[in-house]
């Protein structure tokens, strides 16, 4: 009588088959995963930045931090997807978290080739 079923060699073979696959996958979707939060996150302080600057416009007022921290709490949103501290400085908004330093990323990406 023949018993179908595999070898514990082929088991090894397919486990580590699955772990090189997974050693490959885990960080490029962690990866994606953090540059979609810097992305919120820089969408987010761009809105807020034009909807505070309209604000103070609109109420003839100067910027101070205590009304950026009223105006924040009325936002009611939030900006960071990762609980980043959130400050107005020198006409924009600033993220603890994420530089925001938007030329360098976007300058980094032109040259980069696209892989899977």
């Amino acid at each position: 009588m023949v018993i179908n079923g595999l070898t514990m060699v082929e088991l090894l073979a397919i486990f580590a088959i699955l772990g090189i696959i997974t050693a490959i996958a885990v960080p490029l979707v962690l990866g994606h995963v953090e540059k979609t939060y810097e992305e919120v996150c820089d969408v987010n302080r761009e809105k807020l930045e034009k909807m505070y600057e309209t604000d103070l416009v609109v109420e003839g007022v100067t910027h101070s931090d205590a009304i950026f921290r009223t105006y924040l709490v009325g936002y009611g949103d939030e900006v960071c997807p990762e609980d980043g501290i959130v400050n107005y400085a020198d006409g924009e908004v600033h993220c603890s978290v994420h530089s925001g330093d938007k030329e360098s990323s976007e300058g980094d990406e032109e040259g980069d080739v696209p892989f899977l």
